[in-house]
């Protein structure tokens, strides 16, 4: 009786103790971040505690891919940074926990009967795993998913049982991030109508200046003067440039384009995009500056998207210095340190003052837009966001502009 007595007395000890253990981890946990203007990454610094928290090796939040039915990483975090761009964990485990939304702890995992021959787990020689869904209610919607290299690693379903209260605030969390994406996509439908608007008196004077010049070239052609056909081409030709860049600036704008991220050399880059604005700069009689750090090495970035990147920040100091005397300086740079490219875009124009730096960004802010269509700048600074990256001004009223993109340079190591 004394033993029976005595187990029965500690069980509630022990459960509290449990959940007072599981109440400070889920306190640690940095979920205020949520509130912050990037909720992506508090979701990720979230699971980068968690990892290091149960010294796991990699952790992730795997989501059903609606297109193929398997699961993906929504979110994920690694101790080492030599695995960021691999996917360590076992489809079967996870399908396995979503099936019957039950958590599922390996120890020894290459050799777990239910799992055995799991390339994932041979490929990556994972000796632990914890996975347990991410539920809303019965039906898991996601899961959480750790894995572990380490021979010593031992998991317990105490671990399993800590994690449990964070998984709800995870769900709280996944949806929070995807109100958030549904906002910005809100947002650039309505700025997409306010900027409809906006361009289409644009295009009509453009378009008026079209029609202007086709009815002079028709005239040329019939009474033969080639003078007449060659002085409205030169009118003509601009003008459905710019026409085209409207129409793609617009639907660049407008859509949600997901990075496709590769191998891209930097300079090569930013150099076809100098080259792209050659008649801009003959029409603006500007001197062009460039210097290049040839020791920027083959980096990780969406080639295409910085390409346009650079052409609308070219483009834009372009347009903004005076005809005949302009001066653009491009320069790119290799921060070795910060692990980091730069490109720095400079102006010898009329600067920036405090007042406009604010709007700068906005659709149609730029005070000229003779070769622009006043959303170059917008578009780039989506670009940069989209790369987890910054842009800068430095600039003081009557002194000229520089914009200063510093741009994470994941390292592309060539065989």
């Amino acid at each position: 009786m004394e033993n029976k007595h005595t187990n029965l007395s500690t069980a509630p000890a022990a459960r509290a103790q449990t959940a007072d253990t599981a109440l400070q981890f889920l306190k640690s946990l940095p979920f205020a971040g949520l509130a912050g203007d990037n909720p992506e990454q508090a979701l990720k610094n979230i699971i980068k505690a968690i990892v290091k928290r149960l010294s796991a090796d990699n952790g992730y939040i795997l989501i059903e891919n609606k297109n193929n039915a398997g699961m993906e990483p929504a979110v994920a975090a690694h101790r080492d940074a030599d695995t960021e761009s691999v996917s360590t964990f076992s489809t079967a485990v996870a399908d396995g926990v979503m099936k019957t939304n039950n958590g599922i702890l390996l120890n020894d995992a290459m050799n777990n009967k239910d799992f055995f021959g799991d390339p994932s787990l041979q490929r990556f020689n994972i000796k632990s795993v914890i996975c347990i869904p991410i539920a809303a209610e019965t039906t898991p919607t996601a899961v959480l998913y750790l894995d572990s290299l380490q021979e010593h690693c031992n998991w317990q379903q105490d671990d399993l049982k800590l994690l449990e209260p964070v998984t709800h605030c995870l769900w709280l969390a996944l949806h929070l991030v995807q109100l958030q994406e549904e906002i910005v996509k809100n947002r650039r439908l309505v700025q997409v109508g306010q900027i409809s608007l906006q361009i289409s008196h644009s295009i009509k004077n453009i378009l008026q200046l079209i029609l202007g010049s086709t009815e002079v070239i028709d005239f040329g052609l019939r009474t033969n003067e080639i003078h007449r056909v060659k002085r409205s081409w030169d009118i003509l030709k601009p003008n459905l440039e710019r026409v085209r860049k409207f129409t793609l600036d617009m639907l660049d704008f407008s859509k949600e384009r997901h990075l496709e991220l590769g191998p891209c050399n930097f300079n090569a880059v930013i150099q076809s995009a100098i080259e792209s604005l050659n008649s801009q700069l003959k029409q603006k009689k500007t001197k062009l500056h460039i210097r290049i750090d040839q020791q920027i090495p083959l980096i990780e970035l969406d080639g295409e998207r910085i390409h346009e990147m650079a052409a609308n920040l070219i483009l834009n100091a372009i347009d903004i210095v005076d005809e005949n005397t302009g001066i653009v300086t491009v320069e790119t740079k290799y921060l070795r340190q910060e692990n980091a490219v730069q490109l720095r875009v400079t102006d010898n124009g009329p600067g920036i003052s405090d007042e406009a730096r604010e709007r700068l960004f906005l659709p149609f802010e730029s005070t000229k837009n003779k070769l622009g269509t006043g959303l170059g700048l917008a578009i780039a600074k989506q670009i940069v966001e989209q790369h987890k990256a910054k842009i800068e001004i430095e600039s003081e009223v009557g002194k000229g502009a520089t914009f200063v993109i510093t741009l994470p340079a994941k390292i592309i190591k060539e065989n």
